[in-house]
């Protein structure tokens, strides 16, 4: 399972379906960055691969016609739904480069101030911390995130 995944999102699928060939699972760019789901989808699309093939295999037509049975499954099953849900969460990770430094950073130094005894009352601790992070994310800021993530997911 350890192995480069495509985390591009629903608007970076390719064309699944063509004369003699179908893509699915990661391929495909049928994984789920947010919920870091992949191996479920690739099950179910090479299942709905197969499906369409064994059709396929019956009128003996392997033409992007005669394979388009695996798009239109595609399309109805949770994988297409998922993946248009999230849509919007790839652009948002790429626009808010806070969620990989500033944000991490943050909540390692609130970690280490409240687990370090070092005689200071957690009250004063909280102050800090707090202090320092509204220095590291003017509250204007993280509402701006809580926003642009919840837009971009829902």
């Amino acid at each position: 399972m350890a192995h480069w995944i495509a985390e591009a999102g629903f608007d970076a699928i390719p064309q699944l379906c063509g004369d003699g060939y179908l893509i699915a699972g990661d391929s495909g760019m049928l994984f789920n960055a947010l919920h870091r789901e992949g191996s479920n989808m690739a099950m179910t699309s090479g299942r709905l691969a197969a499906e369409a093939i064994v059709e396929a295999m019956g009128r003996g037509d392997f033409t992007r016609a005669g394979l388009d049975g695996y798009t239109s499954r595609l399309r109805e099953s949770y994988v297409t739904a998922d993946l248009r849900k999230y849509r919007g969460f790839n652009g948002f990770r790429l626009r808010h480069h806070e969620l990989f430094t500033t944000l991490p950073e943050t909540a390692a130094y609130a970690a280490r101030e409240m687990l370090t005894v070092d005689g200071t009352p957690k009250k004063q601790k909280q102050k800090t911390i707090r202090a320092r992070i509204l220095r590291d994310i003017p509250l204007l800021g993280l509402l701006r995130l809580l926003w642009d993530g919840w837009r971009s997911v829902k």
